[in-house]
């Protein structure tokens, strides 16, 4: 059976799977291993050489044969180069071929394929395939974390700008005093929670944290999460109805959270006639796998 090994990296951590060719996960096969993003080049080196020959190492055991892997980069980054542009994270490899390095350290042959692609077009690529954007032309997904992410298709293509990331971004769209993303990413929230519960210091607090109480009645969260529904309602509308976007999809740890949000969130796109669907990605563990690896199935 081949079998694909499917890499997200992230921040804070670098997670994969194992998929077979109908974009099926096995559970057992998932992992994931620090990635010192803010460290020297040689920690984060090690961290993708552990995490591919976990990948590697499950694959052989069960008797696979690898077809290939995929790998789903935060930008800027070069698509075509497989090169890392940032400043914030991954610093320390910055420019650095990482293909051409996988293929050195891994002892991966070059014949078998090895592809890139900007996470939250994993996202959306990975729901276009097999999650909720499924019988979508133009779907567009947003991602919610420590940044915030925007990725939409035409035609049920994933749009790319030239370097292959997102086409469309929205986390510097003006809001207020500031960008949308001051309003809607971590920080976003953790401002709002501040500013209704008239508290001084929300250091110790992450927004799971508000999610959790949420789900337990605080009002403040509740609020919190309505906020920033009506927000990103305001804020996207005009790109939805330009865009023609049929499906509207969140995904990122925080939208586990987005029962909170999808009232407020549809009142404030309730004139985009376009729009059909409001709701999660299908699944915010595993979309992204799916993403990284349509590249090489859907050749």
């Amino acid at each position: 059976m081949k079998s694909y090994l499917s890499v997200d990296a992230g921040g804070t951590f670098l997670k994969s799977a194992i998929l077979n060719s109908k974009g099926e996960v096995f559970q057992e096969s998932a992992c994931s291993v620090e990635s010192f993003s803010d460290g020297p080049k040689e920690k984060i080196f090690q961290a993708f050489g552990d995490i591919i020959s976990k990948g590697l190492n499950f694959i052989r055991d069960n008797g696979m044969e690898l077809g290939g892997i995929g790998v789903a980069f935060p930008g800027p980054f070069d698509i075509e180069k497989a090169t890392p542009l940032m400043h914030h994270k991954f610093q320390a490899i910055y420019g650095i071929n990482l293909r051409a390095l996988f293929y050195q350290n891994s002892g991966v042959p070059e014949k078998i394929p090895i592809k890139f692609i900007h996470d939250a077009n994993a996202v959306l690529a990975g729901e276009l395939w097999k999650g909720n954007a499924q019988g979508f032309d133009n779907a567009a997904v947003v991602t919610l974390g420590t940044g915030l992410g925007f990725a939409v298709s035409e035609r049920r293509k994933v749009l790319c700008n030239t370097l292959g990331g997102p086409f469309l971004s929205i986390f510097q769209l003006p809001y207020k005093e500031g960008i949308l993303e001051d309003y809607a990413s971590k920080r976003g929230f953790m401002k709002i929670y501040q500013e209704l519960n008239n508290q001084a210091n929300c250091n110790e607090i992450d927004v799971s944290d508000l999610g959790e109480w949420a789900d337990n009645g605080d009002q403040a969260s509740i609020l919190t999460f309505r906020k920033i529904g009506e927000i990103l309602g305001e804020s996207l509308r005009d790109i939805l109805t330009e865009r023609k976007i049929e499906c509207l999809l969140f995904g990122g740890q925080i939208s586990r959270s987005f029962p909170f949000m999808e009232e407020p969130l549809k009142e404030a796109l309730k004139d985009v006639g376009s729009l059909k669907r409001v709701t999660m990605v299908k699944s915010i563990d595993y979309a992204a796998f799916l993403g990284a690896i349509s590249t090489i199935l859907q050749k």
